[in-house]
C-alpha cells in the first residue's frame, strides 16, 4: 500500500530548518544586547520588545528543535503559532517605538521590511499542509 509509506521531507525542509535557528539566534543576541543597552529607559521599555522577544526566540528554537529532530507533530504547530505571534509582534513593536517617539518612519520602515522579509516567509513556509502530512507518515511508518 502505499499509505503507508513514508514520505520524502519537503523541499527546502533543511534549508528552512537552518534558517529558523539562524534568525532566532540572531534576534536572542539582538534581544539580549538591547537588555544591557536600554535598562535605564524603564521597565515597560524593556520588557515589551527585549523579554518578550527572548522568550519568543526560545520558544521557536525549542519548537524547530522538536520538529526537525523528534519530528514532532505538536512541536510542528506550536512552531507555526510562535512564528506568527512573531510575526505580529515585530509589526506591533515597531508601531509602538513609533508611537513613542524613539523611531523615526525611515528607520521604521527599514526594520519592518528586514525582519517581515525573514520572519513571514518563515511563517508561511512551516504553515504549508505538506510538513503535517510529512510528520504525519513518520508516524505510520
Amino acid at each position: 500500500m502505499t499509505s503507508d509509506r513514508r514520505q520524502s521531507k519537503p523541499r527546502g525542509f533543511g534549508l528552512f530548518s537552518s534558517a529558523v535557528y539562524v534568525h532566532q539566534v540572531v534576534l536572542l543576541v539582538i534581544f539580549m544586547a538591547g537588555l544591557r543597552v536600554y535598562p535605564a529607559r524603564g521597565i515597560d521599555e524593556l520588557i515589551l520588545p527585549h523579554a518578550l522577544g527572548i522568550v519568543l526566540s526560545l520558544a521557536v528554537i525549542i519548537a524547530m528543535f522538536g520538529v526537525a529532530m523528534r519530528k514532532s507533530f505538536s512541536a510542528l504547530n506550536w512552531l507555526r503559532v510562535i512564528l506568527w505571534v512573531g510575526v505580529v509582534k515585530i509589526f506591533v513593536v515597531q508601531l509602538w517605538l513609533l508611537a513613542q517617539g524613539q523611531t523615526e518612519v525611515v528607520d521604521y520602515i527599514r526594520t519592518m521590511l528586514i525582519n517581515e522579509v525573514v520572519a513571514i516567509p518563515l511563517a508561511v513556509y512551516w504553515t504549508r499542509p505538506i510538513h503535517a502530512s510529512y510528520l504525519a507518515s513518520l508516524q505510520r511508518a
